[in-house]
């Protein structure tokens, strides 16, 4: 009967586990991140699922005659954004995928 314990016990630490990644999948949906670039000159801010909700641009950081410049700094702070999204969700997921590993001995 040792075996079967075992069983339900890991079935229902995995099942407490599948709840809370949900839980933190729906808080994470909700949050938005901001990427900067040029000392804040150039502002992405966007959700956690990849929306843009806005981008500032100073209009110190606007030369007509390179806009070249501009653009890349715009892709830049979005690239910085994009980054922090990634970084945040690894945050929020960490405890939860090394609960899992603590769960699946064995696994690398």
């Amino acid at each position: 009967m040792g075996y079967q314990d075992d069983l339900n016990e890991f079935l229902r630490q995995t099942q407490e586990l599948a709840t809370q990644a949900n839980a933190a999948s729906a808080d994470m949906a909700d949050r938005e991140v901001t990427g900067a670039c040029a000392g804040g000159a150039v502002r992405v801010t966007m959700t956690t699922s990849g929306q843009v909700q806005s981008v500032t641009i100073d209009p110190h950081a606007v030369n007509p005659d390179n806009l070249r410049h501009l653009e890349g700094r715009v892709a830049e702070a979005m690239q910085n954004a994009l980054d922090n999204v990634r970084d945040l969700m690894e945050q929020v997921m960490r405890p939860l995928t090394d609960e899992l590993n603590r769960l699946t001995p064995g696994q690398p």
